[in-house]
């Protein structure tokens, strides 16, 4: 009887040890193949971005490389303690597809990086991790422009960190598809300029309804917007001689739009009251709204559409008259200021083969532009952290080399970070 009881007893320790390895085995599997999916959703997105659901997903990928360097490693990791546990097929598969999603991610962060580099910005690891900041910081003070046809917005003011004398002015254009965004949507972009010196304005306009397009209101609105911030330049510290415009996505639309007219000698009923802008320096820029309508992505293109629609009131076919008007490409001139655009090359809501059409343009009109890529970033360029510092130092740089220092200095930085742009399209392709 003994002998029969320890028996049962030792059968029983193996089965609740069986059971036990069992169930690790099946929790590390668990982690594992969760970390292998989540890992190649973000791989394989990020380089076929095109691809309908898994692109407009997965491409955060290439947004945050880092995160998925880190991701497929644990992943990867989790796979091989499975093996240990219990070698099999599953846990193979697992530890194949964190490797490949590791690489993806490794590939990332040294185009990325190399891309910088050649731009003359240094970047570091915590740069593929996400966004750089979100400034808490808010404006130094709001105040209204106008009134223009009755309306009056309104325009940040944010003050450079340290006390300087006649600091240079930027007036910054926010973005949101010309409806939605305010003047205070991009206070971390504010910030980061004011902390290199800059006198930043950001106004906002009228927002354009289904029932409301503004696309003959907002353009008066920012060269209004412009007209006041150089007269009120010299009560917040800046210069009215030092005059700078960026601008993202539908800002970046907005922005270059309105320079570019007041090149050509518009002055939307501001006469002797414009700044001369000196340069110009835009992201994601949705210069041309009329390239939505040949958007071939489902979702985004969509969206697209809607946005170029609600601001002109309909579409290319319906108000041809209002699509060339809204063009910023069609106002290039050689008067046109120098003007920067970083984007993303895989956009899938404004396409990148607008922005290359206008830089082309802009170059057969005699005007100086540079179309700068950040590889395997998009729309979503700001929540990059490589993103972010490439929009940022690649703006101070511009501003810089065209600040009217030295004529012979300006043009050979312009040059250099021309050809730079140039070799950086040809590599991809």
């Amino acid at each position: 009887m003994k002998t029969t009881r320890m028996c049962g007893f030792m059968d029983e320790s193996r089965l609740a040890v069986l059971r036990s390895r069992l169930a690790e085995d099946l929790n590390v599997i668990w982690v594992s193949g969760l970390l292998a999916a989540l890992s190649m959703v973000l791989a394989v997105g990020t380089f076929a971005w095109q691809a309908p659901g898994i692109g407009l997903v997965g491409s955060l990928g290439g947004y945050v490389p880092g995160w998925l360097l880190v991701m497929s490693s644990a992943g990867a990791a989790a796979g091989i303690g499975a093996w240990l546990l219990n070698p099999s097929v599953v846990a193979l598969i697992m530890i194949a597809f964190c490797v490949l999603s590791a690489a993806a991610g490794v590939k990332v962060i040294v185009d990325q990086r190399r891309q910088l580099k050649s731009f003359g910005v240094r970047s570091s690891a915590k740069d593929y991790f996400g966004r750089l900041s979100w400034s808490k910081n808010g404006p130094d003070d709001i105040v209204t422009y106008g009134p223009v046809d009755g309306h009056s917005p309104r325009m940040a003011v944010y003050m450079p960190r340290t006390s300087v004398a006649a600091a240079p002015v930027v007036v910054h254009i926010h973005g949101g598809g010309w409806t939605a965004g305010s003047e205070t949507i991009d206070t971390a972009f504010a910030r980061h300029l004011t902390d290199r010196g800059f006198l930043v304005f950001a106004p906002t306009y009228t927002l354009a309804t289904e029932s409301f397009p503004t696309w003959e209101l907002a353009p008066r609105q920012i060269a209004c917007a412009l007209a006041t911030a150089r007269k009120m330049s010299e009560k917040y510290g800046g210069s009215s001689r030092h005059f700078y415009v960026t601008g993202g996505s539908a800002g970046g639309n907005l922005a270059p739009l309105v320079v570019n007219r007041i090149a050509r000698g518009e002055s939307f009923g501001h006469e002797g009251e414009m700044p001369v802008i000196k340069a110009v320096a835009v992201s994601i820029p949705a210069v041309d709204p009329g390239f939505a309508e040949g958007n071939p992505f489902a979702i985004s293109g969509t969206l697209a559409r809607h946005f170029a629609q609600r601001y002109t009131g309909g579409t290319p076919e319906e108000f041809p008259e209002r699509y060339a008007a809204v063009s910023a490409t069609n106002f290039v001139s050689q008067a046109s200021p120098p003007t920067l655009l970083v984007y993303g090359p895989n956009d899938w809501l404004v396409p990148s083969q607008g922005i290359l059409t206008y830089a082309q343009h802009a170059r057969a009109m005699g005007a100086a532009v540079s179309a700068v890529p950040v590889p395997w970033t998009g729309h979503l360029i700001g929540l990059s952290g490589a993103g972010s510092k490439a929009i940022i130092e690649l703006t101070v740089n511009w501003f810089e080399a065209h600040s009217g220092i030295g004529e012979t200095e300006e043009k050979k930085a312009h040059d250099e970070l021309a050809d730079v742009a140039a070799t950086a399209q040809d590599s991809l392709g």
